[in-house]
């Protein structure tokens, strides 16, 4: 059973990474305009629907491929950093709508499952929203997104940021705590809220260096009516039943868009001759290819040893080594080509702009010096847990008390 099961994996895998090489081309002639305008690449979005890659992580019995589960990791990625080699940002943009799918298949009761899950296989989209660390606000995030109880559910008043999806989102799937006094990560639980709800206000605030056609803007929810089968998991849930972290995906992402940087660069290099000949320039082509090669090697095995469901804290200690090679690796290239390529490299014909620019937001949606500083503790003899500790696998501390 398991060959076989590896065997389909394998099979869906390879049918989905052809559809995004068929793809991919168009959705890097669209980048500089969305970039340009800020706009949300729907068409992209609806091509990725067609091909199937709304639905990669819906459970199998469902219609879906079942990626991100147990046994089923390695391909994911894969799919996830090709996506990202051709448009960073419709990458992120499927990777957090499937994660999010991903978090209701695994949580969501049998009721809950057989509604949702064929929605999804439709085409509803699924935004996941659990920042609150505000665009025009200063301080540190203080999460405080709490449901009221009343009749037949909850009420949800709260203001969440970087809400990606949101634009085209079915559902706004909010990450959020009912009442109580214990640690805000052992009451989370995850409110599936349609976005047309009453109560529901996307804002304008989406302006930004980078990322710009994810349109990440911040919602409000202004007494917002939760019914009881619209709230999916049981308090805690995800940090205590759910060893799964969005941590490979992340750098599956950083990965893929490090390597579009590095094709156009060399590419460019070798329809030189006074550069492709220098000495110079070809020892850093080749240091990046060996970066390049590192924080791959990184991610398969990471992924290889989630496929083979290894201990959850070594595998997400294997992770944030990963994501730290590959934020490196996607921040350094970029920056590294301007050199090679010179002042052409700067004009908006060439994509290395903004994959710079999109490179340096994206990788800021985890602070580099928290996760490997854990490293750091691990090394000293400290422990290390996947989920019960802050970290780039979760934005939840379990020591901290209330919301």
């Amino acid at each position: 059973m398991e060959n076989t099961v590896t065997t389909s994996a394998d099979e869906s895998t390879t049918k989905l990474l052809a559809a995004v090489e068929e793809l991919g081309p168009l959705w890097r002639e669209r980048m500089g305009e969305h970039d340009k305008t800020s706009t949300f690449p729907y068409e992209n979005l609806a091509e990725a629907k067609e091909a199937g890659l709304h639905r990669l992580t819906v459970p199998t019995e469902y219609g879906g491929f079942g990626y991100w589960l147990p046994g089923n990791f390695s391909g994911f990625y894969r799919i996830l950093e090709r996506i990202a080699y051709w448009d960073t940002n419709t990458a992120q943009l499927l990777q957090v709508h499937n994660h999010a799918a991903g978090i209701i298949g695994f949580h969501s009761s049998a009721a809950q499952r057989d509604k949702f899950l064929p929605e999804i296989v439709d085409g509803a989209f699924l935004a996941s929203l659990g920042s609150e660390a505000h665009l025009y606000e200063n301080g540190a995030e203080a999460l405080a997104s709490e449901l009221t109880a009343v009749d037949g559910g909850y009420r949800l008043t709260a203001r969440k940021a970087f809400a990606s999806v949101a634009a085209i989102a079915r559902y706004l799937m909010v990450w959020c705590a009912v009442e109580g006094d214990t640690a805000y990560a052992s009451r989370m639980v995850f409110a599936v809220v349609p976005t047309d709800a009453p109560g529901v206000r996307l804002l304008d605030d989406w302006h930004m260096l980078g990322m710009r056609s994810t349109v990440s803007c911040s919602v409000a929810f202004e007494n917002v009516f939760v019914p009881n089968d619209h709230l999916v998991g049981v308090p805690g849930g995800w940090i205590e039943n759910d060893p799964r972290t969005f941590s490979c995906g992340y750098a599956a992402n950083h990965l893929g868009t490090a390597q579009g940087a590095f094709d156009f660069i060399a590419g460019y290099v070798a329809g030189r001759p006074d550069l492709s000949g220098s000495e110079a320039v070809k020892v850093r082509i080749g240091r990046m290819d060996a970066q390049l090669f590192a924080a791959r090697s990184a991610l398969r095995s990471t992924a290889a040893r989630l496929d083979r469901g290894d201990d959850p804290d070594e595998c997400e200690a294997d992770a944030i080594r990963t994501m730290h090679l590959a934020k490196n690796a996607v921040l350094d290239i970029p920056f590294q080509g301007f050199d090679i390529v010179g002042a052409r490299a700067a004009h908006e014909r060439y994509p290395l702009g903004q994959m710079m620019r999109d490179a340096r937001t994206f990788t800021l949606h985890f602070r580099d010096d928290l996760y490997v500083q854990r490293l750091a503790d691990m090394a000293m003899g400290k422990g290390f847990s996947a989920k019960k500790a802050r970290s780039g696998s979760t934005p939840f501390d379990q020591s901290a008390a209330g919301a």
